[in-house]
């Protein structure tokens, strides 16, 4: 039975080329034993899923952008996205159209060619996806962790009878903003300052650390920061006039 509840029937009828019909067995090992939902066999499987443990933001940007579409040319009222409970990944999602839900098949059958060709629905939506990543990351970790990363390298240059906890104390003073934008100074130094894996962005540290010079630590904590052989100008100078002077100020 045929059901349209978000418009008037289409008349025309539509044979996807490049869909697959759903089918009960299991997506990732094949398997119908452990299905027990309904039949759903009268739909077709649009290009797109997700999932409980989705996070890359291809997969996240084409699903949206794919999905509105689709759903702004489907009539038949069950077409759309549909949940399935899982034993190992807890649930996924499938976006289905029903056979008779010709506009709809057209689009999706559209897509799953253009696809198949280059694997972005749009690479406005997919940049502006990676970026709320990298942001929601640097907010969640990212910024934690970049901390450890300067704070390791600035404790480099602590007085000689400073503590393991000096460089800390430094930075307890510099706000996450003027972290931030340390961060974006050196990333600009890297071959590559951020990858979106399948889990979600991944900051290129390692290599920012061997990038931290010491005009760039200075700068930060506005602390006179010597390399070793320059140490010597802490000391007592001789002035001519008597006095005693160090040429630069002792860390504190």
């Amino acid at each position: 039975m045929v059901k349209y509840n978000r418009g008037s029937p289409v008349a025309d009828t539509y044979t996807p080329e490049n869909l697959e019909r759903w089918s009960s067995a299991d997506p990732a090992f094949g398997s119908t034993d452990n299905y027990c939902g309904d039949d759903l066999s009268d739909f077709y499987v649009a290009p797109i899923s997700n999932g409980r443990d989705t996070s890359d933001a291809l997969t996240l940007s084409n699903w949206r952008v794919i999905s509105a579409e689709l759903e702004n040319l489907a009539q038949h009222d069950e077409s759309g996205a549909h949940s399935f409970g899982h034993w190992a990944c807890g649930w996924y999602e499938l976006w289905l159209i029903h056979e008779s839900d010709a506009a709809a098949l057209r689009c999706a059958d559209q897509w799953a060619a253009s696809l198949a060709d280059y694997c972005v629905a749009d690479e406005s939506d997919w940049s502006e996806l990676e970026l709320e990543h990298e942001a929601e990351a640097w907010e969640n970790w990212a910024m934690a962790e970049w901390r450890g990363v300067v704070e390791k390298a600035l404790q480099e240059f602590a007085p000689d009878d400073a503590d393991r906890y000096w460089a800390d104390d430094q930075l307890e003073r510099v706000s996450d903003d003027a972290m931030g934008e340390l961060w974006h100074t050196v990333a600009d130094r890297l071959p590559w300052c951020c990858l979106h894996e399948s889990d979600g962005p991944s900051f290129n540290f390692r290599d920012a650390a061997e990038e931290l010079t010491r005009s760039d630590l200075a700068n930060l904590t506005g602390l006179a920061l010597l390399p070793a052989d320059q140490e010597w100008r802490r000391e007592s100078y001789p002035w001519p006039d008597g006095s005693g002077g160090a040429l630069a100020p002792a860390l504190a």
